[in-house]
């Protein structure tokens, strides 16, 4: 199996404008709780890796060093209400890291991605959502596993009264005719979601979107 044709279930939460950052040490604790299960099953292959993109004052990225799914590595990055020094842009979570992936030429079990929408180039303009948030898990890791996943994410969209929560099935890349693959699931954040460059400018229907992604209702997901 090429390393971007495992088949993937992939959630996608839209928070709401006024939503607590999911940065935030007390909203990410719980949250990164409830998948510690699903990260320690993937650990078969290797252990979870997380890199985030934070800046200072000056816009000077911070240094956090090796960062892993644990206690240790969440508290370095997420945000207390002592933190006035950085601004939080992006956080990415593989799992197994990156360089375990290409060694096995394989994707990962369980992949997330989260960015603070204030911060991609949209300052001072009104927002339909304030943070957006990818995460995806492999769907040869099992219906128990996705579950686990749909549910942790269901209780997140509740509590940041999500505007979207959706789901959608896919491959982690699609072919290239130029070989090797594009349109990884990894780069869905950022450039692969949405058909026009600002997502603000107009309603959060099918067509803002350029995958098909199905509803989800937030209460019984």
């Amino acid at each position: 199996m090429a390393f971007f044709s495992r088949d993937y279930e992939v959630f996608l939460l839209l928070a709401a404008p006024n939503a607590i950052p999911l940065w935030d040490a007390a909203q990410w604790t719980p949250f990164a709780a409830s998948l510690d299960g699903l990260m320690a099953q993937a650990g078969a292959r290797g252990k979870a890796a997380v890199r985030s993109h934070q800046y200072n004052p000056k816009g000077k990225p911070i240094p956090f060093g090796r960062l892993g799914w644990d206690a240790k590595s969440h508290a370095k990055w997420t945000h207390t209400p002592a933190t006035t020094q950085a601004r939080f842009m992006s956080l990415e979570a593989w799992a197994p890291t990156w360089t375990v992936c290409e060694k096995d030429d394989q994707a990962p079990d369980v992949f997330l991605a989260l960015a603070n929408e204030s911060l991609l180039g949209l300052a001072g303009k009104p927002l339909q959502f304030s943070q957006r948030l990818v995460c995806a898990i492999a769907t040869d890791m099992g219906p128990e596993a996705a579950a686990t996943l749909r549910q942790a994410l269901a209780q997140l969209a509740a509590r940041q009264d999500t505007v979207v929560f959706a789901h959608t099935r896919r491959q982690w890349g699609r072919a290239s005719s130029y070989g090797g693959f594009t349109g990884a699931i990894q780069d869905m954040l950022i450039g692969g979601l949405f058909r026009q460059d600002d997502p603000h400018a107009r309603p959060l229907d099918d067509t803002a979107f350029q995958d098909v992604w199905s509803k989800l209702d937030i209460h019984h997901a």
